[in-house]
């Protein structure tokens, strides 16, 4: 699959949003895959002309755990999430879920030779700092999930009040 440029980009874009089709039609006018087409309106409509641009970016591993805990967090799709985070190729975060699901946030570090190879530290040290790393994540992430489901059972309890309330005004009198 070879690149496209920037104007045949906005040119689709433009197509998408002027209504002169769906992003399947518009795929196949203009013989793109329909996923780009869906992924150049994403970030067109989240970072205008310069989400069509190229982009190389080197990723950290804290950017990389911001991402996914963005998608775990809202339930985004990779599409989704890395349009709002500007990154090009939703199939790289993809990537990163799947190293993060198998090695922790150790596995983030360094990935695809974004960063360089730590030589000089003992392997003892590196396990630890990257235990920490990955520690201090779950405890980020556990923090988030309590919050939420003190947040779901306040509501839980305020729409159960709300029916009680309103089944009692609806009861008729017996005499």
């Amino acid at each position: 699959m070879g690149k496209y440029e920037t104007e045949f980009k906005l040119k689709v874009v433009e197509a998408f949003l002027a209504g002169e089709g769906g992003a399947k039609l518009l795929a196949r006018r203009w013989s793109v895959p329909e996923d780009k087409v869906r992924s150049w309106v994403s970030h067109y409509r989240l970072h205008g002309v310069d989400g069509l641009r190229p982009k190389r970016g080197v990723y950290t591993a804290q950017f990389k755990l911001q991402v996914l805990s963005h998608q775990d967090r809202d339930r985004l799709s990779s599409r989704q999430v890395a349009a709002i985070y500007d990154i090009r190729n939703p199939n790289q975060v993809v990537t990163w879920r799947r190293a993060f699901d198998d090695g922790g946030a150790a596995a983030l570090e360094g990935t695809r030779g974004t960063q360089p190879m730590a030589v000089d530290m003992p392997k003892s040290e590196s396990s630890d700092v990257d235990s920490a790393t990955s520690n201090h994540a779950l405890r980020e992430q556990v923090k988030q999930l309590q919050a939420e489901v003190a947040y779901l059972k306040k509501l839980e309890a305020l729409v159960r009040s709300k029916r009680q309330a309103a089944q009692k005004e609806r009861k008729p009198f017996s005499s």
